[in-house]
């Protein structure tokens, strides 16, 4: 028996829980979801022309996906912004929702307090903290979170309340049976990656075990490209290894010419295709031919799709929650305990130690 089939190994390497959170997302999506048909969004917010969402790091994820999700259908302009201040073309008739977790996201206060000054539509998501202090001071609703996780932990609530809020302003639209439908979509995938599910029949054990002493290169285009990047995140943070992400078609004008060096670059890397039934057919063809490439390099690869999604929103989180799970399986691969993040801390650390003098 290994080691992703000995259960005795999560309270070992798995003292936060961080196995329960990853069980939760379905549940947060649903109860996240079910929460915002109470909640009123100002009816004048819907006259903005344009939407930013601020956050950092698991915060900013579920905004990314949103963007992602409303490329297509949205006529309005979503940008995620990762960093202090704002974009210059941020008005009063602009959008900004600022999601922190915490609260406490300095860039991410940095910049709704200057939205606040502008005069922009405000609405926070976050479980309080500072950013509720601004809310108040700006009149702006927030969309309070009530879950005890780390950020990344918490996917369910951070990307249904941003989608949620979006869908009330029809600024995207979302079929009302949808959401219902994504929930027992990944309930039934669940049971075929969850802990419980030995290795020889657990799609998410067997590509961590396929990884676990490389680099994880995560390709995706279309709706899947921001999922591919939730899934670089959680191979940074949950499993502490070094991962990168790329998208079609852009890799197919660089990245694949960048395959001979260092020497021995087989040994170092595996590439994971994330397959969607929504990708252009250009793109379905640019995929095959790279791999074909792969193939003639020697790396390792392999593509990964999830069974007969019937809208790129169900796609995108059935294949976000096989991503989290395989990023569980190689933190317990790795012999390391997902929840900290001790780098970050580290640096928080030091900027607030900066900032106090």
């Amino acid at each position: 028996m290994g080691i992703l089939d000995t259960e005795n190994i999560l309270k070992k390497l798995d003292p936060s829980g961080m196995m329960q959170s990853i069980n939760d997302l379905p549940d947060q999506v649903d109860n996240c979801w079910k929460q915002l048909q109470s909640y009123a969004v100002p009816t004048h917010y819907i006259k903005c022309n344009k939407v930013v969402i601020l956050g950092m790091g698991g915060s900013a994820i579920g905004g990314d996906l949103t963007a992602s999700l409303a490329l297509s259908s949205s006529k309005l302009p979503i940008h995620i912004h990762r960093d202090y201040n704002l974009p210059n073309f941020v008005d009063h008739e602009t959008l900004v929702i600022a999601v922190s977790y915490s609260g406490t996201t300095e860039e991410t206060l940095d910049g709704f307090n200057k939205a606040g000054e502008l005069g922009a539509k405000l609405i926070a998501i976050s479980t309080g903290g500072p950013i509720e202090s601004l809310c108040r001071k700006y009149r702006a609703p927030i969309f309070k979170i009530e879950y005890g996780a780390m950020p990344r932990a918490a996917l369910g609530y951070l990307f249904t309340s941003v989608i949620g809020v979006l869908n009330k302003l029809g600024i995207i639209s979302l079929g009302q049976q949808e959401i219902p439908e994504a929930v027992k979509a990944m309930k039934n995938l669940q049971k075929k990656i969850y802990f419980p599910t030995p290795t020889n029949q657990n799609q998410a054990k067997q590509l961590a075990q396929k990884i676990v002493n490389y680099i994880p290169v995560i390709m995706a285009s279309g709706t899947l490209s921001q999922v591919a990047r939730r899934w670089k995140n959680q191979f940074n943070e949950n499993a502490k290894q070094m991962s990168v992400f790329e998208s079609f078609p852009e890799l197919c004008h660089n990245v694949i010419v960048g395959l001979d060096y260092p020497k021995k670059l087989n040994d170092k890397i595996f590439i994971i295709s994330l397959e969607s039934e929504f990708d252009h057919p250009r793109n379905q063809l640019r995929r095959n031919i790279v791999h074909q490439i792969f193939r003639k390099k020697g790396i390792a690869h392999d593509l990964i799709k999830v069974n007969t999604p019937q809208s790129p929103l169900i796609e995108m989180l059935l294949m976000t929650l096989l991503g989290d799970y395989v990023s569980y399986y190689l933190s317990l691969l790795n012999n390391t305990d997902p929840t900290p993040v001790q780098a970050i801390n580290f640096l928080k650390e030091k900027l607030s130690e900066a900032k106090d003098k």
